[in-house]
């Protein structure tokens, strides 16, 4: 049973990885193809209206879009560059290779803590997702989040159980 926990872990750590990787890429591809809207002047003769008349439009920053943020706030960084995206997906990787070959106590403490902290980063995207009005976006973190709780429950499982050696 241990070893089948420890193969579930490591497949988690690998799809919580690759999701964000699709995340990040649809975040991006989403951004790039939203333009704040301007109007012009020619526009406002055509389109006499008073109520828009002389006013310039962009999209408006939603109280709940705050989650990304904070991170980088707290951070000092910003936790979607490119390089910590890479290094996030990287270290994902390492992990579910070195549980899967050796679930011990050491190992597996350094993944329920690393998986917690993308957890924490997870719900602050579903948050930022939600007030950008991103749906599909935040749904996607959410599922992210789900497998991070998913691992850390089978880290703990892991930890616990009678052949965790040191």
């Amino acid at each position: 049973m241990r070893r089948r926990v420890a193969a579930v872990v490591a497949v988690l750590l690998m799809a919580a990885a690759a999701l964000l990787v699709v995340g990040i890429l649809l975040e991006r591809h989403t951004e790039s193809g939203e333009h704040p809207v301007v109007a012009t002047r020619e526009q406002q003769e055509t389109y006499h209206d008073e109520s828009t008349e002389g006013v310039h439009t962009e999209p408006a920053t939603a109280p709940g879009n705050r989650g990304g943020e904070a991170a980088e706030r707290l951070t000092g960084i910003s936790v979607e560059s490119p390089w910590v995206v890479a290094l996030g997906a990287i270290a994902s990787v390492a992990l579910a290779v070195a549980v899967w070959l050796r679930p011990n106590r050491p190992v597996i403490a350094i993944v329920v803590v690393f998986t917690a902290a993308a957890l924490v980063l997870d719900v602050l995207e579903v948050s930022h997702q939600l007030g950008a009005d991103r749906i599909g976006l935040a749904a996607l973190a959410g599922v992210i989040a789900a497998l991070r709780v998913a691992t850390i429950m089978g880290g703990g499982y892991l930890f616990r159980s009678r052949r965790a050696a040191t």
